[in-house]
């Protein structure tokens, strides 16, 4: 029997760690969707690409060595004829092999702006790759409150339910004993059954947020999961801070930034492409001559060289390219200031939300309070033939109207605390 006991403590203790195990609070299940989400992770190969972009872009400042080789075989047979008697034959192989070491002296800008934007661009991509994790964390912030708010609803529409349910009871009792019209029976039972139907749909909405809760985190839509925090549930307000703090703090308006940046590039490079380049090197090659004659030495031909081009003209080509990419500019420092302008409204958007929704949330709290009291008395003054059943019918309807809207107006508290830290670029991650 000891044996008996101890086993059953064991499962209990099994099923009650398994069921911890599915407990999420906000913060873990940010941390676990931003470890599977594929986005993130396309963003991160995508900064590595652009890397690799930097160090391969880097390489055009040293010397480059190249080889080459060719081969010929002549099938027919073929003699150099210079007069008679003074035929000469040609051997059938023809071959060489070449090495060339090339070395840019001087390339007009273009390598060291090429380098100078590849740069730019490198910076770009971690920009984004933080703003796709900002991003991320909004979406399982929103996603996480909502199936938290999905749940406060069932809970209330439950809670609903069992009150509907406790006054039919009542009344079916004395309807039985005769002490009331069947006509209040059917009412109540009419609102009982809309009430059922109201929590199937409220236990509908909470699963399908489930569901959509485990696929953020790349597990399977059936798998169990609870929400550990509940949507009622305190949390620390940020501090109002000034555009100029969320400036810093935004990859979006970061990248705006390094946009002119890289656009200047674009303009030097437009600028180089019509500047003098002047390059050396060195060059041999090792084979038969270009008429291998039968029995000849193959030959060892080293050469240095040097190469300068100076544009001269091109029909106005320079200024054109200039131009245009001047133009590309200045619509990037006008995609800059609306940027900002942007930012500075989601920053005040924000802010005033917040602040208006956890106002709101006392008013909607006391609204419950009276809504609760006024069904009490309501129920109580019917069961004293006082009133008629259809005020404790309208205070039940005025009572899961007014948790209805406390759990709505939670939701919009943390939703707006949520869009706040995204406005400001503040990551809550503990």
């Amino acid at each position: 029997m000891r044996n008996k006991i101890i086993i059953i403590f064991l499962l209990l203790g099994a099923l009650f760690a398994k069921a911890q195990d599915n407990q999420l609070s906000v913060e873990e299940y940010k941390q676990r969707v931003l470890e599977y989400s594929r986005q993130i992770k396309q963003s991160s190969e995508e900064r590595v690409a652009m890397q690799q972009a930097i160090k391969a872009a880097k390489t055009a400042f040293f010397p480059a060595f190249d080889f080459s080789g060719s081969y010929q075989y002549r099938i027919n047979k073929y003699d150099l004829d210079f007069g008679p008697g003074m035929a000469v034959e040609m051997d059938h192989n023809t071959y060489s092999l070449g090495a060339t070491v090339n070395q840019p002296v001087y390339a007009g800008g273009q390598i060291y702006n090429n380098y100078k934007a590849a740069q730019v661009q490198g910076e770009i991509a971690e920009q984004a790759e933080e703003l796709t994790t900002d991003n991320i964390i909004y979406s399982a912030d929103l996603n996480y409150w909502s199936a938290a708010a999905r749940k406060g609803m069932y809970e209330v529409m439950c809670q609903y339910v069992d009150i509907v349910q406790q006054l039919e009871n009542v009344l079916t009792i004395r309807f039985n004993d005769g002490q009331i019209s069947k006509t209040d029976l059917l009412q109540v039972q009419s609102r009982l059954k809309e009430a059922e139907l109201n929590k199937s749909s409220a236990y509908k909405d909470y699963q399908i947020a489930l569901q959509n809760l485990n696929v953020l985190m790349g597990i399977s839509p059936m798998a169990p999961v609870e929400i550990a925090d509940s949507i009622t549930m305190y949390q620390m307000l940020p501090l109002q801070v000034g555009e100029d703090v969320a400036l810093r703090n935004r990859p979006d308006y970061t990248i705006s930034q390094l946009n002119i940046e890289y656009q200047k590039r674009q303009i030097n490079l437009s600028k180089a492409k019509y500047n003098p380049t002047l390059a050396v090197g060195f060059q041999g090659t090792w084979g038969t001559s270009m008429l291998n004659v039968k029995g000849s030495d193959q030959l060892w031909t080293p050469a240095v060289f040097a190469s300068l081009k100076i544009p001269l003209f091109h029909w106005g080509a320079r200024f054109k390219e200039v131009n245009s990419q001047k133009a590309l500019l200045r619509s990037r420092e006008y995609a800059l200031d609306d940027t900002r302008d942007q930012i500075s409204k989601e920053v005040a958007n924000a802010w005033t939300s917040l602040t208006e929704n956890t106002k709101q949330i006392s008013v909607a709290e006391e609204a419950c309070k009276i809504a609760e009291e006024n069904l009490d008395l309501n129920t109580f003054s019917y069961n004293e033939g006082k009133l008629p059943i259809l005020d404790v019918l309208s205070a039940q309807l005025s009572w899961i109207q007014s948790y209805s809207s406390l759990i709505q107006t939670w939701y919009q508290q943390k939703a707006s605390l949520a869009q706040y830290n995204k406005a400001i670029g503040i990551r809550r991650i503990q």
